[in-house]
């Protein structure tokens, strides 16, 4: 060790002394996806534990269904306000969604053409 340092090295890791005037390094960089997702859960659910398969199914999944349930709520609205989607409320409360007839009926239709004979040449 160098006298006179502000840090000293081992074993390749820099430990800064305490009270020196190092700039805050956080912990870990930040996780790319799917880690915050599986951390999520888990905090959730601490005594949790499964395969590769379960984790895809059921952590990420549970994570991401969290995280768009406000927003999936949000677009329905906005489809059935522009007519894209209709709601048909069934008989125990539950509302269901489905395409508008008038929104399907634009898929229906035979395309128009592009241009017509007269403007080629």
């Amino acid at each position: 060790m160098v006298s006179g340092s502000t840090a000293a090295e081992t074993a390749g890791t820099l430990i800064a002394k305490q009270g020196d005037d190092v700039p805050n390094v956080p912990d870990e960089p930040l996780l790319p996806p799917p880690a915050p997702e599986i951390l999520d859960y888990l905090a959730r659910q601490p005594g949790a534990q499964d395969t590769i398969d379960g984790i895809l199914h059921w952590w990420v999944l549970d994570s991401c269904i969290r995280n768009w349930a406000p927003k999936i709520a949000q677009t329905i609205a906005q489809l059935v306000e522009r007519g894209f989607l209709e709601e048909k409320p069934s008989s125990d409360g539950k509302i269901f969604y489905r395409i508008s007839p008038f929104y399907l009926s634009t898929f229906q239709q035979p395309p128009s053409p592009r241009f017509n004979s007269d403007d080629e040449g």
